[in-house]
């Protein structure tokens, strides 16, 4: 199997990056205070045309047809039988930043059910994929904060 850190770590290292450049661009949260990213607001940029490449590439089988859940704070874990991902919204909300999450927040790679390994190793590499594909479309914050030396 596939070494999971290693795998989890070069995601978190592209999404680390992405995050950086969303918060120095157009897609930051006005709503707040602190500085975050907007992840919903990158996500409608992207249209739904890039949900539709990533169907057709099949890069995000899993994410997208069985996507992760949310841990609630009766440590359940939430949808039962979630339901496949619909729009592009979904996919980096629900799909990709949900991956971040659980992983960052000690949620993967702990164990569970027969097979929850590779599941967990499954999400995190079409997470990644999903996050390369956008961070290469034109006008994303990366390029932008790269023109602009942020």
């Amino acid at each position: 199997m596939t070494n999971p850190y290693i795998v989890a770590e070069a995601f978190i290292r592209d999404f680390r990056a992405m995050e950086y450049a969303l918060k120095r661009s157009e897609f930051r949260r006005q709503d707040r205070e602190v500085a975050e990213p907007n992840w919903d607001l990158f996500a409608q940029s992207l249209g739904s045309a890039f949900f539709d490449h990533v169907v057709a590439s099949g890069i995000a089988k899993t994410l997208i047809g069985n996507p992760p859940r949310r841990l609630l704070t009766d440590m359940s874990w939430s949808p039962i039988n979630p339901t496949p991902l619909i729009n592009v919204a979904q996919l980096i909300v629900n799909g990709v930043c949900r991956v971040r999450n659980s992983y960052v927040h000690g949620e993967k790679f702990t164990g569970g059910p027969e097979g929850q390994w590779e599941r967990d190793v499954m999400l995190i590499l079409e997470a990644h994929a999903v996050l390369k594909e956008a961070m290469e479309c034109p006008g994303n914050p990366l390029q932008l904060a790269a023109k602009a030396k942020l």
